[in-house]
């Protein structure tokens, strides 16, 4: 769990510094006060989450295969799985905190595959799944270089 643990940790600084970098970059390109979200900048704002994503957890990835001693590729593909696992738990433990708060705007159950709950699990499951590709290919990276 150690090599895991770091490779998530990893993961997050990354995501984070290149989120800041090229958020910086093109919020100031764009004038600096940014745009308003409309369809095109919408699916960039998709592409770039799921690029920062890959290289994010390529990072994590191969820090979690180079520390852990076998199954490097699969050290690496569970950074992403061990972010699965806090997201879930943190979404939870704010579920049940608004519930108890009182939270009478509280959104209704799921209401078909096409709503907007329907294409919200549709976007975590395929960042998960680029995510947890970015680890393993970063963990395959690390194997490759013999560390």
């Amino acid at each position: 769990m150690g090599p895991v643990a770091l490779g998530w940790v990893v993961a997050i600084l990354v995501g984070i510094v290149l989120a800041l970098v090229l958020g910086g970059i093109f919020g100031v390109a764009a004038g600096g006060t940014g745009p308003a979200v409309t369809g095109q900048s919408g699916a960039g704002l998709v592409i770039g989450s799921l690029i920062f994503g890959f290289l994010a957890y390529l990072a994590g990835g191969y820090v979690a295969g180079s520390r852990a001693n076998t199954a490097k590729p699969l050290n690496g593909a569970m950074t992403a799985v061990l972010n699965l696992v806090i997201a879930l738990v943190l979404a939870i433990i704010a579920t049940l905190l608004i519930l108890i708060i009182g939270g009478s705007d509280f959104p209704p159950g799921p209401v078909g595959a096409l709503s907007a709950t329907g294409g919200g699990f549709l976007g975590v499951l395929i960042g998960f799944l680029v995510n947890l590709a970015g680890g393993y290919v970063g963990g395959k990276l690390a194997e490759s270089r013999g560390r």
